[in-house]
């Protein structure tokens, strides 16, 4: 299953046990092991007592690497904590399910316990040896697995032993990936973009946090300490990161070749794992200067400030939003581009921009921030996507998301950025065809249509799912339970069936957009019937959608959901002309709800040969009753004085015929008698 979420137990002694297996004590914490979204606590191995080992409980707000946990589970490396287990488990202190992640414990500590700590730093004579092999192995190890670890911080690097002799780096996967990291471990695409929205990235941006924590481990110090978040940023953008951070650090003459490769900010200039491995074996490499950036003849002055670079100053446009507009729409920033750094081509761009945002017919406020996050992309087409308050990689869209959705946080402003399509926009600025970009501009056009169709099953909850396949459905029903797979949904809603008012609907936009995304077979007809006006169609909608899930993937009995389900069938009952009918269903409902079985009472209800002699009864009930009220009206009209008259004059003219008859019978019998 995708969250190995095998039930769990509680043991006599009060621990939570995963998997029958591994006890995990509630009541013994393990501060100096927290992970900044994960509290660690003592765990042992039922068949290996002498075993150390700790868990981290996941936050059930924040989103986790399930993907990344798949891959590391079991994966042994020198350089890195294994990560020996994984699953949710039922935790009584919070009365929820929540995931637990279990690793093999350190015994030399962390590098680092608290912020702005100094250390006795590693000997250069020992740093290859020491600390480059085996966390470079360490990475290559998750690399081949496809994991970027992107948690590489010197306080979440452990000695293994308590002689401190062998480095290794810990957990990776309790929080979006960079989430926790201070910007001076993130490049600058990463840096600027919010801790929730930074995106996985790839193997060279670890390179880049490793290359940050060398320098820490050199120096016996945290390069973060003392740096302001916004402070790093505004650095990194002026100069290079080697020359901001490293430079005053007396980086070891014979070391500083592989600093510069590793904290190169040109992305396409960094050095990669095998760079490394090549300089550790001797061979000698030149990394690349980075080019300064294009330097405007004259400053922009905004907010106070001059900017000479085009980055800069979209930085600062971008943190002060309000202000920003109206530099941009009265032409200020483009008649720069075209004087200060002679660059048509984007002042070009930037003009038609606003054009376009004063010849549009909505929402003029949206418009506007339209304008601006589109301006921002093309002064600096390396920076996150930013909108008003958001700040998101392409990549890292979905975490940001599921976190805003998971802390009931405003989701409009990543609404509104589908709805505007900025993604196209910001890929079509990087001016360069790439698979990855390719699937980024078709992912993002999905999840467009899927925002733009508002019914139920759809809207932003179905771009949620679709963004991110582990995340276990957030549905206010059932989000304590931790359903991330779709075999657990209705036996979640089974569970839960009891606590909840039974006028609650069992399926809301959540759980239709989870099914839907997970289930994509056998629900065209259910969710065309889920969204029809009318409350019979949309509950026979409602109990086909869940018969077909229990129909397909089980139990055989869910008792309290059929209960549940039970109490929405009025619609459905009363739809029914004929009473005996509605007599007989409410006798059979409740013996399948005792059955626990949604099929057979989806199948009572929806009957097409029953439902065909109720529709046919119904239209001769209707006959037999016209005509009954036209002979009441003919009554009350006078005319049934006629019809007596005329049947007088009918008896009449018949006797009369009759004697008729009887003469000329009798006259013929006698002429025949007298021949």
């Amino acid at each position: 299953m995708g969250t190995e979420s095998a039930a769990s137990t509680t043991s006599s002694s009060g621990a939570v046990v995963l998997k029958d297996r591994y006890d995990i004590d509630p009541s013994e914490p393990l501060p100096d092991l927290d992970m900044p979204q994960a509290k660690a606590f003592h765990c042992e191995d039922r068949r290996d007592a002498g075993r150390s080992l700790y868990a981290l409980l996941c936050r059930p707000d924040m989103p986790v690497r399930v993907g990344a946990m798949r891959s590391l589970k079991g994966v042994k490396a020198q350089g890195m904590l294994s990560l020996i287990e994984y699953g949710v488990v039922d935790w009584p202190p919070n009365k929820r399910r929540q995931m637990v992640v279990i690793y093999e414990r350190p015994s030399g500590g962390r590098v680092i316990s608290q912020p702005g700590e100094r250390f006795e730093p590693v000997p250069e004579t020992q740093f290859v040896k020491r600390v480059m092999k085996p966390i470079i192995q360490a990475l290559t190890e998750t690399s081949q697995r496809g994991v970027v670890h992107r948690a590489l911080r010197l306080d979440n690097l452990y000695w293994y032993d308590s002689s401190k002799e062998r480095l290794v780096f810990g957990d990776c996967v309790t929080s979006p990936p960079g989430h926790d990291n201070h910007p001076v471990y993130e490049p600058l695409y990463f840096a600027m973009a919010d801790p929730i929205g930074r995106g996985q990235g790839f193997s060279k941006d670890d390179l880049y946090g490793l290359g940050v924590c060398f320098l820490g481990l050199l120096t016996g110090r945290d390069p973060a300490h003392g740096w302001a978040p916004a402070d790093v940023i505004r650095a990194k953008l002026g100069q290079s990161t080697y020359s901001a951070i490293a430079s005053d650090n007396r980086v070891p003459l014979n070391l500083i070749e592989v600093m510069r490769g590793l904290l190169c900010d040109d992305y396409k200039e960094r050095w990669e794992i095998e760079n490394v491995d090549l300089w550790m074996n001797g061979r000698r490499l030149s990394p690349i200067q980075p080019k300064p950036p294009k330097r405007a003849q004259r400053p922009f002055k905004f907010g106070g400030h001059d900017f000479f670079t085009c980055r800069e100053l979209a930085h600062a446009l971008a943190q002060n939003w309000d202000e920003a507009i109206g530099p941009i729409t009265d032409g200020r920033v483009e008649v720069w581009l075209r004087r200060g750094m002679e660059d048509n081509e984007t002042a070009d761009a930037v003009g038609m921009a606003i054009r376009l945002s004063q010849m549009s017919h909505g929402d003029a406020k949206n418009s506007v921030d339209f304008t601006v996050a589109r301006v921002l992309i093309l002064l600096d087409p390396m920076a996150p996507l930013r909108y008003r308050d958001v700040r998101v990689t392409l990549d890292g869209f979905g975490a940001a998301l599921a976190v805003t959705m998971m802390q009931k946080k405003d989701v409009r402003p990543y609404a509104e950025i589908l709805a505007r399509d900025l993604a196209k926009s910001w890929v079509d600025a990087q001016g360069l065809y790439s698979h990855e970009l390719s699937h980024f501009e078709s992912q993002f056009k999905d999840l467009t249509a899927n925002l733009q169709t508002q019914m139920v099953g759809w809207g932003i909850e179905r771009c949620l799912y679709e963004l991110n396949e582990h995340l276990p459905c957030q549905s206010s029903l059932i989000e304590p339970e931790y359903v991330s797979e779709i075999r657990e949904l209705l036996p979640a809603l089974d569970r839960v069936a009891a606590k909840l008012d039974h006028k609650t609907k069992p399926v809301d936009r959540h759980i239709a957009a989870f099914i839907g995304c997970k289930w994509e077979r056998d629900t065209k007809v259910q969710f065309r019937a889920l969204n029809e006006p009318v409350a019979e169609r949309q509950t026979l909608g409602m109990v086909s959608l869940l018969a077909v899930l229990q129909w397909r993937l089980g139990p055989t009995a869910l008792h309290g959901l059929a209960s549940w389900i039970g109490g929405q069938l009025t619609p459905v009952i009363s739809s029914y002309h004929g009473r005996g009918r509605r007599k007989d269903l409410e006798k059979e409902i409740p013996k399948l709800i005792r059955k626990g079985s949604l099929p057979e009472i989806y199948n009572l209800l929806d009957n097409q040969d029953e439902r065909q002699r109720d529709n046919e009864g119904f239209a001769w009930a209707r006959a037999e009753f016209s005509a009954a009220d036209q002979q009441i009206k003919a009554l009350e009209a006078g005319r049934t004085l006629r019809d007596e008259h005329a049947e007088m004059v009918g008896r009449q003219a018949a006797a009369v015929l009759s004697v008729f008859i009887a003469i000329l019978t009798v006259s013929i019998l006698l002429f025949m008698r007298i021949i």
